[in-house]
């Protein structure tokens, strides 16, 4: 609550003293701040509800906590602001709880915000962990103005992976859409402190205030500016719903690669602990290793055992077999590489590898791909593995069709006995 001190307004809980008292062997913190007996803006918003408000009233409501709000931007910014964070005395409003708060100065301005709000009122940028604002504060203030207007939230997911989803990707509704007695304006600044765009909200607490105390001077709604208003307002939404749908794409494409990468380094630090192990038993000779962009390469004399990972989406780029990305998904294939074993730079010996993760796993499994001899070349020929992603791919789906079975994967997780296995057949027999 230091971070507090100082600040006197009437639209801001006033903290009188703060410290810690001995409990025994433990420490308490305590503050002392003045005493609001009327219960916080929860309380408000769920009567709004049931009663549907007089305009002005949920005005008068959003000046003081705006008011209070610009005072308290002067020195910190608040990072939780919520209903139950704005407390009632009499028909005063007053901003309270400052426990995330941070001082708002040189030193701290470029910090990344490293708390963690209410996720009902949580920013954009708060759930990706990017810099916070002034418009961080405001975006909350918008959630909850659009509650005390409509008796809802603009998004009530119901875990907290889709409220996070809500917020980064699905365009804020119109408050009006829910309630039609909210001027066009009116409809507009809750849009507007609803922006995924920290950019695009309003920059200051007195800006919002000066939008809200703006709407006296609204242009009559059947008036020719507002019926092109009207027309923009729908290109605006239009346009921002494509947009979101583009930018969920391409999070989650970019969130699948990140756990491909993750799954990489797992796979590649067990073939490591197995190499180390072999290691520890030897003074004389040793594995040695060479990192490499793609995988890894264990070297032993003139012998090389290479792990290589495909690039992260290479198997569902440009398909030559029709349906060959519908095969590779039912079976729920993200991932692929191979392990491969050299003599003198001619291959030996190689083996598939196959990430599968279902719909409902967050990383999946390895797999090993096994080869069944080739019936075409003799049975002691064996399926070559493939060393290009869309060869595998290709191969794979094919073989995966009911008639042909030269590919089949392993029906358990690769494991470190697979990997010892590995590494049997890479130490040649004596």
């Amino acid at each position: 609550m230091q971070s507090a001190a100082g600040l006197r307004h009437r639209n801001i809980l006033s903290v009188y003293d703060h410290g810690h008292v001995s409990l025994g062997a433990d420490q308490a913190l305590f503050t002392v701040a003045e005493y609001c007996p009327d219960g916080d803006y929860r309380n408000i918003i769920d009567e709004y509800a049931r009663t549907r408000p007089a305009l002005e009233s949920v005005l008068d409501d959003f000046h003081q906590i705006l008011d209070g709000l610009e005072v308290l931007h002067t020195k910190i910014l608040h990072r939780d602001l919520k209903p139950e964070n704005i407390l009632k005395q009499g028909n005063v409003k007053k901003l309270a709880d400052f426990g995330l708060a941070k001082f708002v100065d040189e030193a701290t301005r470029t910090l990344t915000f490293k708390g963690f709000g209410t996720p009902r009122y949580m920013a954009p940028e708060v759930w990706d962990r990017r810099r916070i604002t002034a418009a961080t504060d405001l975006y909350a203030i918008g959630v909850m103005l659009f509650e005390a207007l409509t008796g809802v939230p603009p998004f009530s997911g119901t875990d907290i992976i889709q409220v996070r989803n809500e917020h980064l990707f699905s365009a804020a509704p119109r408050a009006k859409s829910l309630n039609a007695d909210i001027p066009d304006f009116l409809d507009g600044i809750v849009k507007k402190m609803l922006s995924k765009d920290p950019r695009d909200r309003y920059q200051s607490a007195r800006g919002a205030n000066d939008a809200l105390h703006a709407l006296a001077r609204e242009t009559p709604s059947n008036s020719p500016g507002q019926e092109i208003a009207a027309r923009m307002r729908k290109h605006h939404d239009a346009k921002e719903a494509e947009e979101l749908r583009a930018a969920e794409s391409y999070k989650a494409a970019e969130d699948a690669q990140a756990r491909n990468r993750y799954k990489q380094e797992e796979l590649l630090t067990l073939f490591d602990e197995v190499m180390s192990d072999i290691n520890g038993g030897l003074e004389e000779v040793k594995i040695t290793t060479q990192p490499l962009a793609t995988g890894r390469t264990y070297i032993f004399g003139n012998r090389t055992l290479l792990v290589h990972f495909f690039d992260s989406g290479a198997l569902f780029r440009d398909p030559l077999v029709p349906g060959r990305m519908g095969v590779l998904r039912r079976r729920h294939v993200v991932h692929a590489g191979y392990v491969e074993i050299a003599e003198n730079g001619e291959d030996r010996e190689g083996w598939n590898i196959v990430l599968v993760r279902p719909a409902d796993a967050m990383y999946g499994d390895w797999r090993l791909v096994e080869t069944r001899a080739n019936p075409l070349k003799g049975r002691t020929q064996f399926e070559p593995i493939a060393t290009e992603a869309q060869l595998f791919a290709d191969n794979l789906a094919c073989h995966w069709q009911p008639v042909m079975h030269s590919f089949i994967l392993k029906d358990k997780p690769l494991e470190k006995s697979d990997v010892y296995q590995v590494f049997s057949v890479f130490i040649p027999k004596v």
